[in-house]
């Protein structure tokens, strides 16, 4: 998002399905879900994309020129990825939502290191309403040793059967973290080629090679909360992977099969071609 809000006209909206600091119901939980939603849901998530309800947690990323200025929206999250068929059913967007993938190992453990193992006796019905997979096998999962493990099946019933759909499917633009990280230039040029991306106003000196070679791709992203980026391409693909023992990569494999998720394996840090 930070690389794409410096986009001529472009103004980004950060995180607007945060449960405590966005601005939809709390009741629609920490990952909004199309089953949930009440009667006026539709109208709540068209005034989040159309940029009609936002507060200043929204606008954070945002200064008031730019957003003076804008002509577009770039609206970021991580935890609406279940209303994206909604919104694809319901919107005609002006550029196909950007899915942007990253092996679940390095997103799990992440969270764990960010916010902590995830607690036994969570509530799921009340944090992710309309989820009932999650539901049905949260007894089972709550009851996981290894904290990573557990964030693991949270993370497949929530995200996996998702993204391998999506990664397929024409209506969004698909990218990986894998790619964008050894080769951002190229990649961040595909998606605005797809997109058929161009200022809205003329301006015959702007270019899509003009503009990427005019950012710093290589810079930390604001979210890297623990310094942990690391700056070999490399290592930094293969730091959570390496970390694991042979039982324990084993275990984290037999999670992503259990739920017949085969776009990222344990032993590899590229995608996988489904």
């Amino acid at each position: 998002m930070s690389l794409l809000s410096k986009l001529p006209g472009v103004a980004g909206l950060w995180e607007p399905f945060h449960e405590a600091k966005g601005v939809v119901p709390p009741h629609w939980g920490a990952r909004p879900h199309p089953e949930a939603l009440h009667p006026n849901g539709q109208a709540i998530l068209d005034g989040v994309l159309s940029g009609q309800r936002t507060n200043a947690w929204t606008c954070s990323r945002t200064s008031f020129t730019e957003a003076r200025h804008a002509s577009q929206l770039l609206v970021k999250y991580v935890r609406g990825n279940a209303l994206l068929p909604f919104m694809l059913d319901t919107w005609r967007f002006t550029h196909a939502p950007l899915l942007l993938m990253r092996h679940p190992l390095d997103v799990v453990t992440s969270q764990v290191r960010a916010f902590g193992a995830r607690p036994r006796d969570l509530d799921v019905h009340r944090t992710y309403p309309g989820h009932a997979t999650l539901h049905a096998q949260w007894d089972d999962i709550r009851h996981v040793e290894d904290p990573v493990e557990r964030q693991l099946h949270m993370w497949c019933l929530l995200n996996a059967q998702l993204w391998q759909t999506m990664a397929q499917d024409d209506r969004v633009v698909a990218l990986h973290y894998h790619d964008l990280i050894l080769d951002p230039e190229r990649h961040l040029k595909a998606v605005l080629e797809q997109w058929n991306w161009a200022p809205k106003g003329p301006d015959p000196s702007w270019s899509i090679d003009a503009f990427v070679s005019s950012l710093d791709l290589r810079a930390t992203s604001d979210t890297d909360f623990k310094g942990d980026f690391l700056a070999n391409q490399q290592d930094q693909l293969w730091k959570n992977i390496k970390r694991l023992t042979p039982a324990e990569r084993a275990r984290y494999q037999r999670v992503l099969d259990t739920h017949s998720f085969t776009l990222y394996a344990m032993d590899e840090v590229r995608p996988r071609m489904v």
